[in-house]
């Protein structure tokens, strides 16, 4: 079997070949110590349980599956995202963070479903992605109080200082928070979360490397269970605790008819 032979090589020589774009901080790139970020150390890791050695490919985003099929790369990433245009010819991991919105709350409440913020305070940072979805919600969620301030750690103060009940914010804020990189492997006890816009990222291979999907699924898992990506996307994704500690009152901007 074709999958088998090409995982047996891939052991053998004991290095997965990653293709990687350097230039996408805080997931890849370049640093005093070669190649840096929450996708190498994930990479690093997997590769570990793997048994193998990791050997960065740099080749930038747009020849990520052109790597994966002149052979240079086992496998590609950098924030890469699953393409269905390319699934009949490539294979995705299961995914290891997700960097869409979600809805982060501190205070003991049922965050299930968009319906249970019905008569909630909902606060997001002015003007991106996460206003324009809260907006949204408000006109079709009955009871539902926009707030809207400065950035995401102002939104996360509000809701730590208990002037809102829920914040809605990216991937990167909602794991500092407390969030589990991908949902299905747990938050912490204290933070109730809720996806409400996914943009997961995965690593790409060859279609004809499901062996290898499947040792890569099978560690990806084993990491998300035991905490290991939890502590992976924690280092690499912090936001500043002075950043959240300093957005107070005067960096608000509080008129939700905005």
């Amino acid at each position: 079997m074709e999958a088998e032979r090409r995982w047996q090589a891939l052991r053998a020589r004991g290095v997965l070949r990653v293709g990687i774009d350097p230039g996408v901080r805080p997931f890849s790139f370049y640093g005093a110590d070669g190649w840096e970020g929450m996708d190498a150390d994930v990479a690093r890791e997997a590769a570990r349980r793997l048994g193998l050695r990791v050997e960065a490919v740099p080749v930038g985003y747009d020849g990520l599956y052109d790597a994966l099929i002149a052979g240079y790369a086992d496998v590609a990433m950098s924030a890469l995202v699953v393409d269905p245009t390319r699934t009949a010819d490539f294979r995705y991991s299961r995914p290891y963070f997700d960097a869409g919105l979600r809805a982060v709350a501190l205070a003991p409440l049922r965050l299930d479903r968009p319906e249970d913020l019905r008569g909630r305070c909902v606060v997001a940072a002015l003007g991106g992605e996460a206003d324009r979805l809260t907006r949204w919600l408000e006109r079709r969620t009955p009871g539902l109080k926009r707030r809207v301030v400065a950035d995401e750690a102002a939104a996360l103060a509000e809701i730590r200082m208990g002037r809102c009940e829920v914040a809605v914010v990216g991937g990167q804020a909602a794991t500092q928070a407390g969030c589990a990189p991908i949902a299905d492997w747990g938050n912490t006890a204290a933070v109730r979360c809720l996806n409400l816009r996914p943009t997961e990222y995965t690593m790409a291979m060859l279609g004809v490397d499901g062996r290898l999907a499947v040792e890569l699924d099978r560690v990806l898992s084993q990491m998300g269970n035991d905490g290991a990506l939890a502590r992976i996307a924690r280092k690499w994704l912090a936001i500043r605790t002075t950043d959240i500690a300093d957005a107070d009152d005067t960096n608000n901007t509080n008129d939700t008819n905005q």
